[in-house]
């Protein structure tokens, strides 16, 4: 080893001995933060002693109290059961009276509809007679002849409605599928 010194040596510094101090403030940004927060909640308590001390002798009284307050709460909770039940048998009495009513538009409607049907289909007819009339009594031999009336003519049948005759078919060529037609069939005859 050599004891001479490199050139450069005067121009750069020695390193430091102790270090860089470091940098504190946000840790003392912090614990002000936290006594800030700590004396709030302290100023709060001491303003507000009285939620968070309770003696011997106020729970004492806050039982008896309590008691009777629970008897209130209760007969206040029984007078609503009985308004609500009161109320849903309205509610169910109404259901009733409306469904009733629905039956009695549904049986006129269909009373309604029944008469419609009836004016719309065809008229009423006569009773008919009987197709063969009875055959006369045949007189015992020896007796007298009796005088017997003349049969009712027998009525005939109701006439059936002939159909309709349907029009006149037409003439000429007809299109099948969309095909053409020829306008003039005879000119392409010949």
């Amino acid at each position: 080893m050599s004891n001479e010194s490199s050139l450069d040596w005067p121009g750069t510094e020695p390193p430091p001995l102790l270090p860089n101090p470091r940098r504190r403030w946000p840790l003392i940004l912090f614990v002000v933060f936290v006594l800030a927060l700590a004396s709030a909640g302290a100023c709060y308590a001491w303003l507000n002693g009285g939620l968070f001390i309770q003696t011997t002798g106020h729970e004492a009284a806050t039982e008896a109290d309590a008691g009777s307050s629970d008897r209130a709460v209760i007969t206040d909770l029984l007078a609503s059961q009985q308004k609500t039940s009161e109320d849903l048998a309205a509610i169910d009495r109404t259901i009733a009276d409306q469904q009733e009513q629905l039956k009695a538009i549904v049986s006129q409607l269909s009373s309604l509809s029944a008469k419609i049907d009836a004016l719309k289909g065809p008229a009423p007819q006569a009773p008919v007679a009987p197709p063969f009339p009875s055959p006369p009594a045949v007189p015992a031999p020896g007796a007298p002849p009796a005088h017997t009336a003349p049969a009712p003519p027998a009525r005939t049948a109701q006439k059936q409605k002939r159909p309709q005759p349907r029009g006149i078919n037409p003439t000429g060529p007809i299109s099948v599928g969309g095909a053409p037609l020829n306008t003039a069939p005879d000119a392409t005859a010949h």
